[in-house]
């Protein structure tokens, strides 16, 4: 497996991590692991905390993720799509999980969907920006974004470098003519061709957005949940994109409550500040 350096900062970085990082990466291997196999359930068993149907592949996904957590991490709290908020009786770190982020794409054999996962120190008020480790998982693909002592590296695949300039590329959603709007602004804005992408990947579109594979992600549907990007959000600020919380007053998407389920109405990221301002001038 190769691995490729990023971008680095000065963070300093929590000694139990170095020691166990890779056992927790082996967790999320282990999910995508249960992903390719034949035992997958596509079977419909009911509704998230967050009102959204559950599949059983969803299901059993996040509980192996969990169950290899504990064991790696001890107390650990969970935050999770499935289950919503789990509290053990002493934690000392929450881990922030989406099992399978494109699980219709999953489900339909789209090959764009991803693991989630994001662990940060346990506390009452906790953000993005307390996250320690992140790791956005590729399911079809052998590749994975790691966030870890202020480092991002992508394990596996081809060698990525972050682009000089970004690709003409907007990724976002649209299901009605509100959540266009801003899109088709933003493009009409653009002085060459901008090609709109709707994938089915929250965290890979953000992470995507960092590596500067696309300049911009727009999502104003409120359907996006912290579970969906907390991971994908600390690997691509530290990438140097830019992200937005514009649901109402804008403020730094690193500051997302990570401590109880919230959805996030209104979510931009983009590769730069030049993105971003152009980004907030069309919402």
């Amino acid at each position: 497996m190769k691995t490729f350096l990023l971008f680095k900062n000065q963070k300093a970085f929590c000694v139990i991590f170095m020691r166990l990082w890779r056992e927790i990466l082996n967790c999320v291997e282990s999910v995508r692991a249960y992903l390719r196999s034949s035992s997958v359930s596509y079977d419909i068993i009911g509704q998230n905390p967050f009102g959204d149907v559950s599949k059983s592949f969803d299901v059993e996904a996040e509980r192996i993720v969990e169950k290899c957590l504990a064991q790696v991490l001890g107390e650990v709290a969970f935050l999770s799509e499935e289950t919503g908020l789990l509290i053990s009786k002493n934690p000392k770190w929450i881990a922030i999980i989406d099992p399978v982020d494109g699980s219709t794409n999953f489900a339909y054999e789209i090959p764009w969907a991803s693991i989630s996962l994001a662990i940060a120190p346990y506390k009452k008020g906790a953000r993005v920006r307390d996250v320690e480790l992140a790791i956005v998982a590729e399911v079809f693909r052998d590749v994975t974004y790691v966030y870890r002592d202020g480092l991002v590296e992508v394990l596996g695949g081809r060698q990525y470098s972050r682009r000089a300039q970004p690709a003409p590329i907007m990724l976002g959603y649209f299901e009605n003519e509100n959540s266009y709007k801003p899109l088709l602004k933003y493009a009409s804005s653009h002085t060459k061709r901008l090609a709109i992408r709707s994938l089915g990947s929250a965290a890979l579109d953000i992470v995507y957005v960092g590596l500067g594979n696309a300049e911009v992600f727009i999502d104003t549907r409120a359907k996006l949940r912290n579970v969906d990007v907390a991971a994908a959000l600390r690997i691509a600020t530290a990438l140097g994109a830019k992200a937005i919380e514009c649901s109402e007053n804008l403020r730094d998407a690193l500051d997302i409550e990570i401590d109880s389920e919230k959805r996030i109405g209104c979510l931009v990221a983009t590769y730069n500040d030049e993105q971003l301002k152009k980004v907030l001038a069309s919402l």
